[in-house]
């Protein structure tokens, strides 16, 4: 049985590949209608999240393989959570609005998307680094 944290990360795991998957109906509409730079962006954001969602999910069913605390578990299931939605909202909306939000400016749209790359990556590194603290600690 799969206790509510390892729930909680492959629900929203499954969140994140469903939404990458169906990048590919609007990557497949640039491909069609021959706009490179748009079929670049949705290309980067199908696959990106794609691989994000099944890096949540494995990572889910990891979780009680980890030796780590309550506190620690939750940090690290949230924190993959709100990178992978942080990841979303940075790759779908800066696909769709021709932004890549890789810098602060120009202000407006592009700002947000910066914020949730910083979101999304700073999320990553402080998961993947709890991930190989946990193995680790099993380990020994």
């Amino acid at each position: 049985m799969v206790a509510l944290p390892d729930k909680y990360i492959i629900f929203h795991g499954a969140i994140v590949l469903m939404v990458g998957l169906l990048t590919g109906f609007p990557l497949r509409q640039a491909i069609i209608r021959a706009k490179p730079e748009s079929t670049r962006a949705w290309r980067v954001a199908h696959s990106v999240l794609v691989m994000d969602g099944l890096m949540m999910l494995m990572i889910g069913l990891a979780v009680p393989r980890l030796a780590l605390g309550k506190l620690a578990i939750s940090v690290l299931v949230w924190a993959l959570v709100i990178s992978g939605y942080g990841f979303v909202t940075a790759f779908t909306i800066g696909a769709w609005k021709g932004c890549r939000g890789l810098a602060p400016r120009p202000y407006g749209l592009n700002t947000v998307l910066y914020g949730a790359h910083i979101l999304g990556a700073s999320g990553s590194v402080l998961g993947m680094a709890m991930i190989i603290y946990g193995f680790y600690r099993a380990l020994n």
